[in-house]
């Protein structure tokens, strides 16, 4: 495919968000213009979807790696990791059975990733290994709210009473760790475009009673996963989806499917900024 006609190609997922790009072997190397206008369509269009490709741990790495430094991940179900390729994420238990693991910190509660670190991911990239067939019933699609949609959509009372809050994050996962701060309204490093920042792993705003912290949460997170915000992505095997985390919630859709069949995804992070 011609670069200059790349983006004239592409189309759009849904009104809230998204771009699919057919056509690009993301096993080989880019031009750096090829880079930079995938870089644009991110930074335009949140979610960008590349179909039918054909990748190792080791290329996604690689091609996650144009864009940013990539994150190191840690071990799971005793899994050896390498630095330098993308991590596997599934649903198979210990005997490589599927299995629907459910925690207050599973990924099928809307989340950012990893907002307890002082200098969150900017991006992620998830590629399709092995998914539930079409037809499986629910449960496997990815939801994204767009949560810079959300904050345009406020009313201006609500901007300016949370125009200055701080949100304190720590790990679901992990209640022991020490909470980060970031602001509840962050601006994007690149676009300068503001977004809702928040999730399953803010546990209070900074400043208010607990229960008004509480319940000022609850009404933007239902406010921002609105079905006119959010894109679901039903899954094909060999999708890769690259999203900007820095304006976007995600959850995996729970569903029986995810019990009667396998979903094996290998996932990249690249590396973000302390948001402002």
């Amino acid at each position: 495919m011609a670069e200059s006609g790349l983006l004239q190609s592409a189309n759009s997922l849904s009104p809230p968000a998204g771009l699919a790009i057919a056509g690009l072997d993301l096993s080989r190397p880019l031009s750096a213009d090829l880079v930079g206008t995938i870089r644009a369509a991110i930074l335009a269009h949140r979610i960008v979807v590349f179909p039918d490709q054909s990748l190792t741990r080791e290329q996604q790495f690689a091609f996650a790696g144009t864009f940013g430094a990539v994150e190191a991940h840690g071990g799971e179900h005793g899994e050896k990791k390498r630095r330098d390729v993308a991590h596997v994420m599934s649903n198979l238990d210990i005997s490589g059975n599927p299995a629907i693991r459910i925690s207050p910190a599973a990924n099928y509660h809307w989340h950012t990733d990893k907002p307890y670190r002082p200098a969150p991911p900017a991006l992620t990239l998830l590629y399709a290994v092995e998914v539930p067939p079409s037809g499986a019933g629910p449960g496997g699609d990815t939801e994204f709210a767009d949560t810079a949609l959300a904050y345009d959509a406020l009313p201006g009372a609500t901007k300016r009473r949370i125009g200055g809050l701080r949100v304190a994050f720590r790990p679901a996962f992990d209640p022991t760790q020490p909470e980060v701060e970031h602001p509840l309204v962050r601006t994007h490093p690149e676009t300068g475009r503001k977004a809702l920042y928040l999730g399953n792993h803010a546990t209070r705003v900074v400043g208010l009673p607990p229960t008004e912290s509480a319940a000022l949460l609850a009404e933007l997170l239902e406010h921002a996963t609105q079905r006119c915000f959010v894109y679901t992505h039903r899954w094909r095997p060999g999708d890769l989806v690259l999203w900007d985390n820095r304006c976007l919630l995600h959850r995996l859709v729970l569903g029986d499917a995810l019990r009667r069949h396998r979903r094996i995804m290998h996932r990249s992070v690249v590396a973000g900024t302390v948001p402002f």
